[in-house]
């Protein structure tokens, strides 16, 4: 399915852009549809996809001591999967799937980088906005490890 500008509306990392500009980007995309227990990113893999959550959740999982996955976060509707697409070294840092049925937008990180070169106001604003998802889930994902520290009695 289509990517149509007006569903890019909804997420904040789009809100600079001007209706051409999120026509360019909308070409990029396609929208995907896919059950639980979908896997989506795999820490220390090569980085292809920025996903955008419309419907659903997913997990988040960060690898611990002995390479142990720790759930690091749970997305929604509105929220944002796969930063690493458009930032190098093109890494993903975490592992990632559906929880339940969920709709997807998936962008191609080359494709959108390449608009990125030719545009460069556009790749400015999407990853001013991006650089807000990052201290976000970075924070959020320091918060959990503090509380499972405090839990465990390590330091």
């Amino acid at each position: 399915m289509l990517v149509e500008p007006e569903m890019l509306r909804k997420f904040k990392i789009f809100e600079e852009l001007n209706d051409r500009e999120l026509e360019q980007i909308a070409q990029t995309g396609k929208v995907e549809e896919l059950g639980a227990g979908a896997p989506l990113t795999e820490a220390g893999f090569a980085a292809n996809h920025l996903y955008l959550i419309v419907d659903g959740k997913v997990s988040l999982q960060v690898k611990g001591p002995q390479g142990r996955p720790l759930p690091a976060d749970e997305l929604g509707p509105g929220q944002i999967l796969g930063w690493s697409s458009l930032v190098g070294p093109y890494i993903y840092t975490a592992d990632s799937e559906t929880v339940e049925h969920s709709t997807l937008i998936i962008f191609n990180g080359s494709k959108l980088r390449q608009i990125f070169e030719i545009n460069n106001h556009i790749g400015y604003r999407i990853l001013k906005g991006m650089g807000n998802v990052i201290s976000k889930r970075i924070a959020a994902i320091e918060g959990k490890c503090a509380a499972m520290v405090e839990e465990t009695g390590h330091k």
